[in-house]
């Protein structure tokens, strides 16, 4: 654990515990300049891989500075490599209380719900396309559901900047069951990506489960995501208004051009609704 407390005393952050561990990153609660905080540390591999892992934590800090929305978490710090040479890169961002959106997803909502986390997340993208940012791999671990009932963006790691392809690489992430048609392989991910992932989101809520069903091998979920349309939500939700269902079925129309584009056209179908969240 030297390498983490060498992160600890390099970002100025104090009593830290841990909170989660996944793969080679690690994250924990601290405190900075008595301010509650979260604290991301990532490993670095070995080998050349390990200047990918630099660039993308750089490159998600660089992202969530840029953007100033309620509704994206905010970076306190900038990404600190640690070592010489670096064996780790970390950073600081605001803590916010509740859970992932994963821990909400499988029961039922409520319409007032899913029309929350619509807005509240397009109201994140719009943030982002408005930067021409692309977060793709909007997925339950990488939103978090505040006891308030609202909903904030996270981990925009794997962002791609449309006008800086030097930043983009020709891997398409995301994950799996969260993914547009844009993700396969040769495909370009745009922000309409983000709509299509979001309107995924919004199916599971409405109906507990996916509108593309992700099982079985990659190739075949592949084949599905770029010849299958997804289903009609008021077939497996059938009490659904016909206004929120409209919303929902444009999000995750597989021809991009008849999606909304991006997040302030999301909205927009979002205002005719005129549903209080």
């Amino acid at each position: 654990m030297e390498l983490v407390e060498a992160s600890f005393m390099a970002l100025g952050v104090e009593n830290a515990t841990p909170l989660t561990e996944g793969g080679q990153k690690w994250v924990f609660a601290a405190q900075l300049a008595g301010h509650d905080v979260v604290v991301k540390v990532v490993k670095l591999p070995d080998g050349p891989s390990a200047n990918v892992v630099v660039e993308r934590a750089h490159r998600e800090v660089e992202l969530l500075a840029a953007v100033d929305s309620p509704y994206v978490v905010k970076v306190l710090s900038d990404a600190v490599e640690v070592g010489d040479p670096p064996e780790a890169v970390a950073w600081v961002e605001e803590r916010l209380e509740g859970v992932d959106l994963s821990r909400s997803l499988g029961a039922i909502w409520e319409e007032v719900e899913i029309f929350r986390l619509l807005s509240d997340i397009g109201h994140a993208l719009q943030a982002c396309h408005e930067l021409d940012v692309v977060h793709r791999d909007l997925s339950p671990g990488n939103i978090r559901a505040l006891p308030s009932g609202s909903f904030v963006l996270m981990d925009p790691g794997y962002a791609k900047h449309l006008r800086l392809a030097a930043l983009t690489g020709v891997y398409q992430p995301g994950t799996a069951g969260y993914r547009s048609p844009e993700h396969v392989a040769g495909g370009s991910t745009s922000a309409a990506s983000d709509i299509y992932c979001l309107g995924i989101l919004a199916y599971y809520a409405a109906t507990g489960s996916f509108p593309i069903d992700p099982s079985g091998p990659e190739n075949e979920y592949d084949r599905r995501l770029l010849h299958s349309p997804a289903p009609d939500v008021t077939i497996a939700r059938s009490d659904i208004s016909t206004e929120l269902a409209l919303v929902i079925n444009t999000c995750l129309n597989r021809q991009v051009a008849r999606r909304y584009l991006d997040g302030s056209e999301l909205l927009e179908a979002l205002d005719l609704i005129g549903m209080k969240s």
